[in-house]
């Protein structure tokens, strides 16, 4: 990993809330409001950005574990923006908090660990 990225470096991710983001299994709206499953898409997003400025040739970071929770609904044509902060560095380990907000109200808290590894051991 290269040297620059410390504790307490965001990333921030900011999007609308569009139709083709509500809450649906096969095709079947459940609930009309931002689903869970984008929420966690645009978690890892962040995450990712935050790391891969800093990613050697060859080096990649594989997911380990994602642990989000979905605060309050979010409807249609809100905007949210998501921040992913670096809090932990350990070996091999890296573990950024999630947060998210729309209008100023909190949607989501969490945390999100990925492991550095070489590119040839992803096969």
């Amino acid at each position: 990993m290269k040297n620059g990225l410390r504790i307490g470096s965001k990333s921030v991710v900011i999007f609308k809330v569009q139709e083709r983001m509500v809450a649906a299994f096969e095709r079947k709206v459940v609930h009309n409001v931002f689903s869970t499953f984008l929420l966690v898409y645009y978690s890892e997003l962040a995450a990712r950005r935050l790391i891969e400025p800093y990613l050697e040739d060859g080096e990649e970071a594989a997911g380990f574990e994602i642990n989000l929770k979905h605060l309050a609904p979010t409807k249609i044509g809100d905007e949210v923006m998501l921040t992913a902060t670096l809090i932990k560095k350990h070996g091999r380990k890296l573990v950024r908090k999630l947060e998210a907000e729309n209008s100023g109200k909190k949607i989501c808290s969490g945390t999100k660990t990925q492991v550095l590894i070489r590119k040839e051991e992803l096969g």
